[in-house]
């Protein structure tokens, strides 16, 4: 606690520490403000979740649904069925359009913003608390509050996007001026550049109404309040300052009024992540199960899947979270942040929220200034206003934590909470938001700013200034190169790199390292390498090294060389917004559909697809892909193609047909580990060994159940023991796992046949660990199992617009386990194998002949490589291959970067 002597101080000095100013103070003090009471009438529609007949294509019918007199608006969800918004229309009235399945109704639940206490005047006490700038409030406590200003001595949140789902954005509120998200590669106006089905979400998306309008008008109240919460802008003299004064917010509108649908939120959930969001908030929730449930699960799912921090209100009931849940706050992921509300007095406010394992903790949200949709300001209550300003301080420890993972951050955060008597026994934490140890964060620092970064084929000279706060010392520079093609990101090597008269090509990795000598400061670093391109999209990495050890984050930009390459998928061409794709910028191998038509940044990509026919494990004898071989064939030696006894699943289309790409994958090999997400933060439930439950994905309602065929001696064609056996379920129409018994060491190779399994698949086991996908196709997909404890898991896997199936329990963990890669797959052939470099059986693909290589990335012959359409030789990077997502940052004029 600070003694009255600093916090006099610190107010009459507010305008250097970055509050806003004396000004700012004196303007809250006079006059009072209203308090706010409500947040407006929604639009009055109805809306319903409507599911084609017999499981087609829900496209088939958004035309005839929005032909309807009375549907307002039709738009497709994730989970392959539609949201239909419409006027007095009944689930009849749907039901009798041609094509459509089942209607049932959408859920719709409650912001969290509810305002009981007497008007009072306007004050900052939930940033910096000084005893008497809360006179709404009694008693009022000094320093109960988050030491907001503290933090922005390190950072105020500059160059992090928080996504904001609510109901609406005042883009013309002076206060949020400069915060507005951008879409680079979807300009404003009519026109769908990016492919994603949203015309113009230059700013974001409106679900609610099914337009790019992110004010939403009047109904966007609550919504324009969270975000001034979160980033309203400081040193302008006017109003208050957010949390996170410097933050770009991400507006995503998926209600109106006091109310938002459910199935919008996980849409708009799967939005922030494709496009890049840091943080999201969701200041809504209620109860709720079925399908509503399982969407909103799952989309918070792939939000952890993608390192991704979810902040939730834990409501306005005074309820206890632990035997009345209310979601998403109650959900167990582990990237969930739930968060109750607290008074000026550090206890636990009267309308809060609360529960020992189920809040994590506390921050104001008693009698708040907030930002109105009018342009003006609001006194208001709620934990709709604690967790924006929870999701700001993920921001600022984002920022000051650059190389920190999602679940480190959340640990951090939760670790620096202030513990106060209210909140013990409360919450998982029994403490209060603090910043006030960011302060103790290391304070070297480097960034960079790329320009130049678009020029004509030839001779490339891009611009890196650089500056910071690290020390001086002997510096090298890595520069990398990335290109893009067939759909990913490779490292691009062998290129020629100068930089101060040395060239340097690039190595397998894309990089290229160059020696600075001693440098003093980082004051007025700049760097300006050149290098021979063609045409294409790039990917130009820089990361400073002292004494050989890397100084702080590496950072990223798109380099953008005219126009596209043929089967690059992207580019721009003359008269285009450079960074967008003609005709939807879907890239060969990328998914259609999915928002943007790219894989977000910080998530490497498990596996690549294989030629032809899915390829079988190995049998009993055969090395495993990637692993060691002793006294093995040499590599490429044909191995001739057997009849595969264990045939191919039954085809046919299931719901949930794959996400649209090529027939036939590009070949490819096994993309590099991936590291499983860190351990749980306090407050989140992992899964359970033993109970096969999932909390992080969903649950197909009623799972069949799985046919275990008896154990003993097996024959060409027969399922092995340890294969477990299911009548084509889930989305993806799975019909086997081998083997279903691994070791708690992980490394065991397993099997999944399916019918039509997505294009880059993901696997998680248990609901947290990430296996590494090794191989894939439309009918089988093949994954290395992470080290862990003994018992029974679930295994889920998502592809990368979203869908999943999950098979309940379907891996059993044992220390007496055979070791990796003990048991071949279904369909396998006894004693059939393969040779390193060679066919497998079954493929039915033609061995290539002896003495040649075969295709670059077989099992065993190292780096998987392509060669460019102008000869590039090309190098899959796990690196690279996450940043896909890298085309939505603008940097056609200047730009920061992506911090990698």
């Amino acid at each position: 606690m600070k003694s009255k002597r600093v916090q006099a101080v610190i107010l009459a000095t507010a305008l250097a520490a970055g509050y806003g100013g004396a000004a700012a103070y004196t303007a809250l003090a006079a006059p009072s403000l209203p308090v706010v009471t409500d947040f407006g009438p929604g639009d009055g529609l109805t809306r319903y979740v409507v599911a084609a007949a017999e499981g087609g294509p829900v496209d088939d019918v958004l035309a005839g649904l929005a032909a309807v007199d009375g549907v307002v608006s039709a738009q497709p969800l994730s989970d392959g069925r539609a949201l239909v918004a419409t006027d007095a229309l009944t689930p009849r009235d749907l039901a009798g359009v041609a094509g459509v399945g089942t209607v049932e109704p959408s859920t719709s639940v409650p912001l969290f913003g509810s305002v009981t206490d007497p008007l009072g005047r306007s004050h900052g006490w939930h940033l910096e608390n000084t005893g008497s700038n809360a006179p709404t409030q009694s008693p009022v406590v000094a320093d109960a509050d988050t030491d907001a200003p503290d933090a922005w001595d390190v950072t105020r949140g500059g160059g992090i996007v928080v996504a904001v789902v609510d109901s609406g954005f005042d883009s013309d509120h002076p206060d949020l001026a400069g915060s507005l998200w951008v879409n680079p590669a979807e300009p404003c106006g009519t026109a769908d550049t990016d492919g994603n089905g949203k015309r113009g979400d230059c700013h974001g998306w409106n679900w609610y109404t099914n337009s790019a309008d992110i004010d939403n008008g009047s109904m966007g109240s609550h919504g324009a309040m969270v975000s001034g919460t979160v980033g309203a802008r400081a040193d302008n003299g006017i109003g208050l300052a957010g949390v996170a004064p410097e933050v770009t917010i991400m507006p995503l509108v998926i209600g109106g009024g006091s109310t938002v649908d459910v199935y919008a939120g996980a849409e708009a959930i799967r939005y922030a992540v494709d496009h890049g969001a840091d943080v999201i908030n969701a200041s809504w929730g209620g109860s709720m199960g079925g399908s509503a449930l399982t969407a909103l699960r799952s989309a918070v799912a792939y939000a952890a899947a993608h390192d991704v921090l979810v902040v939730a209100a834990a409501a306005n009931d005074s309820g206890d979270r632990d035997t009345n849940p209310v979601y998403p706050a109650s959900l167990t992921d582990w990237n969930l942040i739930s968060v109750g509300a607290s008074t000026a007095a550090d206890t636990v406010s009267s309308f809060s929220g609360y529960g020992a394992t189920a809040v994590d903790l506390f921050a104001p949200g008693s009698q708040t200034v907030v930002t109105t949709n009018t342009g003006g300001y609001s006194l208001a209550n709620g934990t709709s206003f604690s967790s924006p300003i929870v999701a700001g301080a993920v921001a600022l420890y984002r920022a000051a934590m650059p190389q920190a993972s999602a679940a480190e951050i959340k640990q951090t955060l939760l670790d620096d909470v202030d513990p106060k008597p209210a909140f013990a026994g409360r919450s998982v934490t029994g403490g209060r938001l603090s910043l006030a140890r960011l302060t103790g964060t290391p304070a070297e620092s480097v960034r960079y700013a790329f320009t130049s970064m678009t020029a004509p084929a030839g001779t490339v000279s891009p611009r890196i200034g650089v500056s910071g706060s690290a020390a001086g010392g002997d510096y090298s520079v890595a520069l990398g190169l990335g290109m893009e093609f067939e759909g990913d990101i490779w490292a691009l090597a062998d290129k020629p790199v100068t930089l101060g008269g040395t060239t340097v090509a690039t190595d397998d990795t894309g990089s290229a390292v160059f020696d600075l000598g001693r440098v003093p400061d980082l004051a007025g670093l700049g760097l300006s390498p050149t290098m021979p391109l063609g045409d294409g999209r790039y990917v130009l990495t820089v990361q400073l090294l002292r004494d050989g050890t890397p100084v702080g984050r590496a950072s990223a930009a798109p380099l953008l060389v005219r126009t596209s390459l043929p089967g690059s998928g992207g580019g721009s061409t003359p008269g285009t917004t450079p960074g967008t794709t003609p005709g939807g910028g879907t890239a060969p191998g990328t998914t259609p559909g999915a928002p943007g038509g790219t894989t977000p940044p910080r998530t490497p990509v498990p596996g690549t697809p294989v030629p032809g026919t899915p390829a079988p494990a190995p049998a009993p004898g055969t090395p495993v892909p990637g692993a060691p071989v002793p006294s093995a064939p040499t590599p490429g030696t044909p191995t001739p193609g057997t009849p595969n006894p264990g045939g191919t699943p039954p085809g046919g289309s299931t719901p949930g047909a794959p996400a649209p790409g090529p027939t036939t994958p590009a070949p490819g090999t096994p993309a590099p580990a991936v590291p499983a997400p860190a351990t749980p933060a306090p407050g989140t439930t992992p899964a359970n060994p033993g109970t096969g439950t999932n909390p992080g994905g969903p649950t197909p309602a009623t799972p069949p159940a799985p046919v275990q065929p008896p154990s003993g001696g097996t024959s060409p064609g027969t399922p092995v023991p340890d294969t477990t056996t299911y009548p084509s379920i889930g989305a993806f129409g799975i019909t086997s796992l081998s083997p279903n018994t691994v070791s708690v060491a992980g490394g065991t190779l397993v099997t999944v046949t399916g019918t039509s399994l997505p294009a880059r698949p993901q696997v998680l086991i248990g609901g947290t660990a990430r296996a590494t996908v090794v191989s894939e196709s439309a009918t089988r997909v093949q994954f290395r199992v992470p080290a862990r404890v003994a018992g029974t898991y679930d295994v889920a896997v998502f592809a990368p617009d979203g869908r999943s199936t999950v098979l309940p329990a379907a891996l059993t963990y044992r220390a007496d386990a055979p070791p990796a890669g003990g048991t071949p797959a279904p369909g396998t052939t006894p004693g059939g194998g393969t040779t390193p470099g060679g066919t497998p059986p079954g493929s039915g693909t033609t061995p290539p002949p002896t003495g040649t290589p075969s295709t670059p990335g077989s099992p065993g012959t190292g780096p998987v490589e392509r060669t460019g359409p102008a000869g590039e030789r090309l190098v899959r990077s796990a690196t690279f291959s996450a940043l896909r997502g890298i085309w939505s940052v603008d940097c056609s004029a200047s730009c920061t970067g992506v911090a990698i």
